[in-house]
């Protein structure tokens, strides 16, 4: 019997074509399906689009379109983009589905009803249009949505249902703490189980006058149905929740549902509490995947600096996109996508590394002995590797899919020092046996480095297998067991890339690397009075001299995280090295440093729509830079400066030249 495994990612709002944000989550989830696929497991991958709501009927008027030819453009867009990457999801569900969702968020809904939790009153909140979800004052950053800083947050007040949420707070906080309903990475299961011990309940409809386009409120027709029963539900709709029960239950629980971090608390909160009060079992795992970023900051269309993955797709093709997707993205946090590092990690380790080892590999065996391998035996070198192939497995099965493909090109750096320490273009003249048995355990490795990559880089792995004239690899075939057997013509799988980038308006702010640090020391400079030597965690350790002692004490700056100068030229300052340059307010008779208080050490701090360099640069070059602060805020020609968490402030709302 096949174990069954359930995956799903969140679904997909389509107000407009998709973005890179959409391709992260739909790759991640697409490897562990085809993992688990390669373990023998029987897998159900479903994904699809959230098509009620706000937003998609208002874009669909104002493009004078009706709400069903608009949503089905915008649908294509992203079926397009899931075929040109390879993505093997089964089922693609559709809210706007009448036949497929609806009848399952309606039994949902109705379920809610008969436990009693749900219920109605008046209300008044504050709404964000852009996510399509109430809003508490202390999620605001200047009034504004963190993830939606140009829309405006209205002030709603209208007469809705609501789902009891406060019921199932401390039933969830228990079953979240124990991993019953595991989260992962544990910084969002913090998150989440903060959460829960202050969680209200929460709305549950809007009236129709507000949100005319949705699934109507069972028996009232002037409500229609919040986006919580609606889009949650889908995990189980698709699979027959309301009119398959046999399929329902063979696929629920899902195994893992894949999401970003901003809709955590909608799914490690609100959906699993409406599963407990409809008495329908809860998900096994929740996998949080954090932003890819574009020079620090969170993509967005409201933000302006989204990258397009067709057009990374058409340059760079699919396999190499989905490889620079997963390399890109730690299991813990945010990611940064950059098309400079993409080329360099593509020639470094696609072209430099695996395509080396494998080309020369199966070249050299076709040369010298017409393709065929013997049997070959070195314990030495099979165990290391065997060792190897269980930590990448390990972070396969544990999400950590950056640390799995590092191993497995770690594996292939082990094989291409095997190969040259051994040199059989030199041991062919002295011992061709010797020489025949290196290049078939060579041969074996390029076969299991192709299997440990199958679920990243499928069509890849499939050229190799047709190299290799094998077919059809699983998990099971990890070994060195392969002999006596004839590969067929190798070929050349990756060549260099140079970097194809579109014209970009050129701005001084371009010049600098700035980056969150965090004030961990603060000493007086031995050879000067109005010096300070101040210690910094960026990331990593540095230390600047800064002339604050008339400003601020040592207890105003310790555990402070300011702005730092990244890449100003190094400089001795009366005989002690300053590594960069804290940023500040000066108006000269006052001084007012830039703090970034809810950000990390190391965070990039950018400007909406302008790259970042870290080319070393001088004073001079950093003083062209018109940086000023106002009302507490710094500014770059009107934009603000921010990092991924908040904007800049500026301490005692010090107005001045940046310096």
């Amino acid at each position: 019997m096949k174990n069954k495994f359930y995956i799903t990612t969140a679904i997909a709002y389509p107000n407009s074509v998709p973005h890179l944000g959409h391709a992260l989550e739909i790759v991640q989830t697409d490897v562990i399906a085809r993992f688990h696929k390669l373990l023998g497991d029987d897998v159900w991958f479903q994904t699809g689009t959230d098509e009620h709501g706000t937003k998609n009927w208002e874009t669909a008027k104002k493009k004078g379109k009706t709400i069903s030819q608009f949503l089905d453009e915008n649908v294509d867009a992203f079926k397009k983009l899931y075929k040109e990457l390879n993505i093997s999801y089964d089922y693609f569900i559709r809210t706007t589905d009448k036949k497929i969702h609806h009848p399952g968020a309606i039994e949902l809904w109705n379920n809610l009803i008969k436990a009693g939790d749900i219920y109605k009153k008046k209300y008044e909140g504050l709404y964000c249009v852009g996510c399509e979800s109430f809003k508490v004052k202390r999620e605001l950053i200047d009034d504004k949505c963190s993830h939606h800083p140009k829309l405006k947050i209205k002030v709603v007040n209208e007469e809705n249902y609501f789902f009891r949420l406060s019921k199932y707070k401390n039933e969830l906080f228990e079953k979240i703490s124990s991993d019953e309903y595991k989260v992962i990475p544990k910084k969002r299961k913090n998150e989440i189980l903060s959460f829960l011990k202050d969680a209200k309940d929460i709305s549950f409809s809007r009236p129709k006058k507000s949100l005319p386009w949705g699934i109507s409120v069972p028996g009232d027709d002037e409500q229609v149905m919040y986006v919580w029963c609606d889009a949650l539900s889908n995990y189980i709709t698709g699979i027959g929740y309301g009119r398959d029960k046999k399929k329902f239950d063979k696929l629920w629980p899902a195994d893992v549902h894949i999401i970003g971090k901003d809709i955590l608390r909608f799914h490690a909160a609100f959906w699993p509490a409406m599963l407990l009060s409809a008495n329908i079992s809860l998900p096994k795992k929740l996998l949080v995947h954090g932003f890819i970023l574009s020079s620090g900051a969170k993509m967005s269309k409201s933000s302006g600096n989204v990258i397009e993955p067709f057009s990374q797709i058409e340059k760079y093709g699919s396999e190499i996109f989905k490889f620079y997707l997963i390399e890109t993205m730690p299991l813990e946090s945010d990611g940064e996508y950059s098309e400079e590092l993409l080329v360099e990690r593509v020639n470094t380790e696609l072209v430099g590394n695996l395509a080396n080892f494998i080309y020369r590999t199966l070249s050299f065996l076709n040369k010298n002995f017409d393709g065929s391998m013997i049997i070959a035996k070195d314990d030495e070198f099979t165990d290391l590797i065997e060792s190897k192939f269980k930590e990448a497995k390990s972070f396969y099965e544990n999400y950590d899919l950056r640390n799995a493909l590092n191993t497995i090109l770690r594996i292939s750096a082990i094989g291409n020092k095997y190969f040259q320490d051994n040199e059989p273009w030199a041991l062919i003249k002295k011992d061709k046996k010797k020489a025949h048995e290196v290049l078939s355990l060579s041969t074996n490795l390029v076969k299991n480095l192709i299997i440990l990559l199958k679920p990243i880089m499928p069509m890849f792995a499939n050229n190799v297998e047709k190299q290799l004239n094998l077919k059809n690899l699983v998990f099971t075939d990890l070994n060195f067991d392969l002999k006596n057997h004839k590969i067929g013509i190798a070929d050349i799988l990756f060549r260099k890339i140079e970097l194809v980038k579109s014209e970009e308006k050129k701005s001084v702010f371009s010049k600098l690397d700035l980056k969150v640090a965090k004030i961990v020391d603060v000493k007086n400079h031995p050879n000067a009075d109005k010096l300070y030597l101040i210690e910094l965690d960026c990331g990593e350790k540095r230390r600047i001299v800064s002339g604050l002692k008339d400003f601020y004490s040592v207890d105003d700056l310790k555990g402070k995280n300011i702005l730092l100068l990244y890449n100003l030229q190094p400089a001795k300052i009366r005989g002690e090295k300053s590594e960069g340059m804290l940023l500040a307010a000066d108006t000269g008779d006052k001084i007012g440093l830039l703090f970034a208080e809810k950000s990390k050490p190391g965070d990039q701090v950018f400007v909406d729509g302008i790259s970042n360099c870290s080319k070393q640069i001088s004073y001079k070059e950093f003083s062209e830079v018109k940086i000023k602060s106002e009302n507490g805020k710094a500014y770059f020609e009107g934009k603000p400066l921010k990092t991924s968490s908040e904007t800049v402030f500026v301490d005692k709302k010090v107005d001045g030249n940046i310096c």
